[in-house]
């Protein structure tokens, strides 16, 4: 039966995306005609920041509660300033992309490098690793690639016809689905005799550290985090919905609503990962690739109904971020490079090249163990080489030497990085390109006074 209710969600799914109206124009394919109101952003919006659903398990079953903070809090204050001080600067300047903005403001070199970086951080490899996994322990395949590839086809081939409006049809339903099925999850944990919160109360006895903060985690490494979330700012999804709004108002309002559902999920995903551990403590659970998985074998081990239902809520997490990271990868690679080299742009182009992403990415898959490896290193990349040229331009800065700040940032940082894998020193690379950045710029406004 559970297998079945899975089914029937996957063809659902396809048939949602497929039904979306075929888009005629790169306008309407890329931004849904710019008419995006709030309930479809608040679905788009939530659905997507959440494909890392089994490492934010991984995370709690390691860390504990710290992990909130640096997975969930600095994420809520940055997309509220979001909100209310970038979200108006795009609309007001009319900015579709990012690397366009900085091609118009600083030349080619920069948007380049900016837009291969970029690229490479929207490739959803990691995420459908995270797919694969679980299509793997859903339908027991017992072959990875197998499930990774049939995660891939059903989670974007949709997009090739209707583009974000398909996307948005795909997301307001596993919106739906992501918060029934852990509701389900953690109404049973809660309020059943069998689990209840006595054993969180046992489980902070015999783990003290997992309820403190910063807990087994060291301040620097949770001030990365902090740093991480500022890729709000310049995030291309984020960048996408907002170009897409009918209006300031309803993107505010949208992303202020999105920050509560986003609360909520995250107090239920944080707290069933306790349970987890506190279920099965004294076990060895190193080598569980979804914490969420085996809780819900657990929990529904006698009810097929919620365990299907349950795993479609972690499939539509997962899913709803796949395709929209495919799409984003597809129109930069193809809508911005095209601009940005002077080569004509076409629908079908744009198209063919999501079919180019979903190769890369089914190959890209087998080289990560986890999407926070792959989003933590090429996250860095994107903070240290877009977030201070974007802002410039957002407000207006006058800053002449981006394409110096951008090339010596990406040097250092990798050249950085190589010392890290080499046990030279511990310090993430982050904060180096962070401080060449800041050098470069302070340089160049101290040396015009």
């Amino acid at each position: 039966m559970t297998v079945l209710i899975v089914l029937s969600f996957i063809l659902l799914i396809l048939y949602i995306g497929f039904s979306s109206k075929k888009a005629d124009s790169i306008l309407e394919y890329l931004y849904s005609g710019r008419k995006l109101t709030a309930p479809a952003l608040i679905a788009t919006l939530v659905t997507t920041w959440y494909g890392a659903i089994n490492d934010i398990g991984i995370e709690v079953t390691n860390y504990g509660i710290v992990t909130w903070i640096y997975y969930c809090f600095f994420y809520y204050i940055a997309a509220l300033l979001y909100a209310y001080l970038i979200a108006p600067k795009i609309l007001k300047k009319n900015y579709n992309s990012i690397p366009i903005s900085i091609y118009e403001t600083y030349g080619k070199t920069p948007a380049l490098i900016c837009l291969v970086i970029l690229f490479f951080y929207l490739i959803p490899a990691p995420y459908l690793l995270i797919l694969g996994q679980l299509i793997n322990e859903i339908f027991s395949l017992k072959n990875l690639h197998l499930s990774i590839f049939l995660g891939l086809i059903v989670s974007t081939i949709y997009t090739m016809k209707g583009g974000l409006s398909s996307i948005i049809k795909t997301d307001k339903i596993q919106f739906l689905f992501m918060f029934a099925g852990f509701i389900i999850l953690s109404a049973t944990l809660f309020l059943s005799n069998e689990y209840g919160f006595s054993i969180i109360k046992e489980l902070k006895n015999n783990e003290p550290q997992m309820f403190e903060i910063p807990g087994k985690h060291a301040w620097s490494y949770i001030g990365v985090f902090l740093f991480l979330s500022l890729i709000t700012f310049i995030d291309p999804a984020f960048h996408q919905r907002t170009f897409a709004a009918k209006n300031l108002k309803t993107i505010q309002r949208s992303i202020l609503y999105s920050i509560f559902f986003w609360f909520i999920f995250d107090f239920m995903t944080i707290t069933s990962a306790l349970f987890y551990y506190a279920i099965t403590y004294g076990q060895d659970i190193s080598s569980i690739s979804s914490p969420y998985v085996s809780l819900a074998k657990i929990v529904f081990e006698h009810n097929d109904f919620f365990m299907g239902i349950f795993f479609i809520s972690l499939l539509s997490v997962v899913m709803s971020t796949i395709d929209s990271y495919t799409f984003l990868s597809s129109s930069a690679l193809q809508y911005d490079l095209n601009r940005i080299i002077g080569k004509e742009v076409s629908l079908p182009k744009i198209k063919l090249t999501i079919l180019f992403v979903m190769i890369l990415s089914f190959f890209l898959s087998i080289f990560f163990d986890r999407a926070l490896d792959y989003w933590y290193h090429f996250g860095t990349f994107v903070i240290i080489s877009t977030l201070i040229p974007m802002i410039c331009i957002l407000f207006d800065i006058k800053f002449k030497n981006a394409k110096t700040m951008i090339i010596l940032a990406v040097l250092t940082t990798f050249i950085w990085e190589i010392l890290i894998i080499n046990q030279i020193t511990t310090l993430p690379s982050i904060y180096v390109g962070l401080i060449i950045g800041l050098i470069v710029f302070f340089y160049e406004k101290f040396r015009g006074i």
